[in-house]
């Protein structure tokens, strides 16, 4: 998956052809950089900016890759054509007609970036630096285009679907009429894309660390590339993967490979939270995200228990009842019942199904999954693209299973807390909200306080505000996510605190698996409050590490676990200096 700059536009300038272009380009693959709204000023004097020159300008798309060069894309969406060899464009909102030059546009753009560029990163001279225009929502005549249009490098609607081949077509374009460029060493490739996005850094500080830590959470690894691309000729498959290796990313990006409007795509999954979060941050005209239990509530409108409802619909599926879907995803399957499945796999026998799940992460109410491994085509997730290294040691270690790949991004070790009472506990998790949205300015709503029970009423996390931050037991804008680990199921935060970790339940593998889940819902920091005593490490601690070789104190836990003992006055993100 390319890398985008800004991962995520604030606009896209009312163009909506401007964001199909940016979704298209964004399955282009890892070592291409993109960046969008590429906006410049030309640094001559007055004098100068009179000879023709523009004083400022944007391009639409700036397309670095390494081995093959960079080429600027202007982008020219809605009613589009050309007119005795002059381009015009209608406003759909206004219906005024404005003359256009959508290749000049692009050309002013890519010489200006080579003049700056080749001025910081001389070695750049050998590179390629070209152009094109991309008309992504009409089809394009290219048998009478005007002399300085090429059939190559102008790109329309067909091209969207074919990113790759259309890209390549282009540069293949501009390298055959400057067949001397060639691409760059990394080091200089490194130093080109820093030119055209640099990173400023007045003060280091911890802050800008989270941040730049979050911006590569948001990538696809090759990895996962890989297998959805392998799903386009796989109808029926099942992936597996630890916690943090991707399993709902993936599942998103098939289900909007394969939605259309003659192909809606079902995407089931077991908790309420997470069917809440995809349908308010990843829409789709044709995705319909729901839970088994609110399929059933759509499909035939029953009242009545959980159970009921299910039974309900499992015998509205087997007798073939209306479905109007054509595919299914079924993320969080570990938590489906076996018949369940059993039926939406017959049902969707003809189409395609998709199941995502990690048996380690079956906390809702001892359900078997041991059958999905048994699905003949079985993939594997196994690169961890959501924690960073400290955090996927502590969560592997919680359940006692193989580490997976990271993204080798480095953060704080997670923190444990010992306390005493309950009071401690909630003055701890204060301070640490506090700290992580006035120090870091970290948002309300990417922190999560985890309890691994139940979150009793009255009790004291039981509250409307938790330093000085109103809450809320589902994710909710500006509140902090106060809950249980069971409702935050297949969610993540930047900062997870787990208040209520009794030690002493350690030898119910249940247990530790929730440990697990909760630990991994964090990408940035974790912060794990017990009240258990030293006195009652021995059997917990033998649990967690699988041996009797252990002797019960905290120093072991600490060691075994990757944490580090912390106090009530520490920073969420740091690591503390010498004391």
């Amino acid at each position: 998956m390319a890398r985008m700059l800004p991962s995520k536009p604030k606009d896209f300038h009312g163009s909506t052809g401007e964001e199909r272009v940016f979704q298209a380009l964004r399955g282009l693959p890892d070592d291409v950089v993109i960046i969008h709204s590429f906006r410049w000023i030309h640094p001559g004097n007055a004098q100068a900016l009179t000879k023709n020159l523009k004083a400022q300008g944007e391009g639409d798309f700036v397309l670095f890759d390494p081995n093959r060069g960079v080429m600027v894309f202007e982008v020219k969406g809605g009613d589009v054509w050309c007119e005795k060899g002059e381009w015009r464009q209608r406003n759909r909102k206004t219906g005024e007609v404005n003359n256009i030059d959508p290749e000049a546009q692009a050309s002013e753009t890519m010489h200006r970036i080579r003049e700056e560029i080749f001025r910081r990163v001389p070695e750049s001279k050998v590179f390629l630096f070209c152009h094109a225009v991309w008309f992504p929502e009409v089809a394009v005549n290219r048998t009478v285009l005007p002399f300085n249009y090429h059939v190559d490098t102008t790109l329309d609607a067909d091209d969207i679907t074919q990113v790759e081949s259309a890209i390549r077509r282009a540069f293949k374009y501009w390298r055959e009429r400057f067949p001397q460029r060639r691409g760059v060493a990394p080091d200089v490739a490194a130093r080109i894309v820093d030119a055209l996005a640099p990173t400023l850094s007045f003060v280091r500080s911890v802050r800008q660390t989270v941040d730049e830590r979050e911006e590569q959470f948001v990538r696809l690894t090759r990895e996962q590339v890989r297998i959805i691309d392998f799903l386009d000729e796989q109808p029926h498959a099942a992936i597996v993967g630890a916690a943090g290796t991707g399993k709902t990313l993936v599942a998103m990006e098939k289900a909007r490979r394969l939605a259309s409007p003659a192909g809606p795509v079902l995407f089931l999954c077991y908790n309420r939270a997470l069917r809440d979060y995809l349908n308010a941050n990843h829409p789709h005209a044709n995705v319909r995200y729901l839970t088994f239990h609110g399929l059933a509530g759509e499909l035939i409108g029953l009242d009545g228990t959980h159970d009921e409802v299910a039974s309900a619909l499992v015998e509205h599926l087997a007798n073939d009842g209306a479905l109007p879907y054509v595919h299914l995803v079924v993320d969080e399957a570990q938590d489906f019942e076996q018949d369940w499945l059993e039926c939406l796999r017959y049902r969707f026998r003809d189409s395609t199904f998709y199941v995502f799940y990690d048996r380690y992460q079956a906390i809702q109410g001892g359900r078997d999954s041991r059958w999905l491994d048994d699905i003949p085509c079985r993939l594997v997730l196994t690169r961890n693209c959501r924690n960073t290294d400290a955090i996927a040691l502590v969560a592997y270690r919680a359940i006692g299973i193989k580490a997976s790949p990271t993204l080798g991004l480095t953060g704080p070790r997670p923190v444990l807390h010992r306390v005493s009472s309950s009071t401690q506990a909630v003055s701890i998790s204060e301070h640490l909200i506090r700290a992580a949205c006035e120090r870091y300015k970290i948002p309300p709503d990417e922190i999560a306080v985890l309890t691994l029970g139940v979150m009793p009423s009255g009790g004291p996390w039981d509250a409307p505000r938790l330093g000085a931050q109103r809450t809320s037991e589902v994710p909710t804008a500006h509140h902090v996510t106060v809950t249980t680990v069971r409702r935050f199921k297949g969610l993540e935060a930047k900062l997870v605190i787990i208040v209520d970790v009794d030690f002493r339940r350690a030898v119910d593998e249940e247990w530790r698996r929730a440990l697990y889940v909760a630990c991994s819902r964090a990408r940035q920091a974790v912060h794990i409050i017990t009240p258990t005593d030293e006195t009652a490490l021995d059997a917990p601690l033998k649990a967690l590490a699988g041996t009797d070789k252990v002797r019960p104190v905290w120093r072991a836990m600490q060691r075994h676990l990757g944490v580090r003992l912390g106090g009530e006055q520490d920073d969420p993100f740091e690591e503390p200096g010498p004391r």
